[in-house]
């Protein structure tokens, strides 16, 4: 028999630690945003910099994407505020890879 789709194992009660563990959070990913965007802006686009900003915004995107698959397959509610995060951290991405084509 498998487990029900709302978290639950058989008798009702939420399996332990999977909620909290399963929940995404654009917090650290809009962080890193905000680090790859300020090192684009102080520290140049073709400079040696690269080696910190490319695997900065390659890790950026993934953990994007897992973020995505996450909120997909629980569709967890989000506050005000984490909607702005979340908006904010694509707005982030949007303007590096702006700037890493014009520049």
């Amino acid at each position: 028999m498998a487990a029900p789709e709302d978290g639950t194992a058989g008798g009702g009660a939420p399996e332990s630690g999977t909620a909290d563990a399963e929940k995404p959070s654009w917090y650290l990913t809009s962080l890193l945003v905000a680090i790859v965007c300020a090192v684009l802006r102080f520290g140049g686009v073709w400079s040696w910099w690269a080696l910190l900003w490319a695997p900065l915004l390659l890790f950026t995107v993934a953990l994007g994407v897992h973020d995505w698959r996450l909120m997909a397959r629980h569709r967890p509610r989000l506050g005000a505020y984490e909607w702005f995060v979340l908006v904010t951290a694509h707005l982030g991405v949007a303007v590096a890879v702006a700037r890493i084509v014009t520049g």
